[in-house]
């Protein structure tokens, strides 16, 4: 048992010393017009070496919306959709990715997510429920806050790519440069 616990706790310092050097990306984002800004997302476009542990993430139905109304997902990523509203829902994705059909209350159903990019969710019997799934080539991205505020952790030293997406508004990629335990700042202009 003592021999587990000292493997344990070198696993766990090895772990603490490889992420130590990493970096993270901190920013803020302006959107004209500001009712837009909740729905960005600010990510590294590509990062080499990047090794995903696939996830579940959960969308719900629920007071006739998707929530989250924005997520962040992998390549690799499994998107499991819940029903907890007292009506039939359907989720497809109008770019033709999928369409999982018609479920009842209380039911789920899931889609794997295979390829990068933005996947629209409308439910076909309420036309009005939209949701964005973002599918990355890795997990270094943020949604940003009401207050136009974005953190991503962990970011490995290097020279990256940083891009936004909106499903309504636009802005130029930025270069960045993330050193060993610092922090890089950036600020997108978010406009039609």
């Amino acid at each position: 048992m003592k021999k587990s616990l000292v493997i344990a706790a070198a696993l766990a310092a090895l772990t603490t010393l490889a992420h130590a050097g990493n970096g993270a990306v901190t920013g803020t984002i302006e959107a004209k017009p500001a009712k837009y800004a909740k729905d960005t997302i600010v990510y590294i476009v590509k990062v080499d070496g990047t090794k995903l542990e696939p996830k579940t993430v959960t969308i719900d139905q629920k007071g006739m919306e998707f929530a989250p109304h924005v997520a962040l997902d992998a390549i690799g990523d499994t998107i499991v959709f819940e029903n907890h509203d007292k009506v039939d829902h359907n989720v497809t994705s109008p770019e033709g990715h999928y369409d999982l059909g018609t479920w009842g209350a209380g039911a789920k159903k899931s889609q794997k997510l295979d390829k990068p990019g933005v996947y629209s969710q409308v439910c076909k019997l309420h036309p009005e429920m939209l949701a964005y799934v973002f599918v990355g080539q890795n997990r270094f991205a943020a949604v940003v806050g009401a207050d136009g505020k974005f953190a991503i952790a962990d970011v490995p030293p290097g020279s990256y790519e940083l891009a936004v997406w909106n499903p309504k508004l636009k802005a130029a990629t930025q270069k960045i440069i993330v050193a060993a335990a610092a922090t890089a700042n950036a600020h997108f202009a978010l406009a039609r």
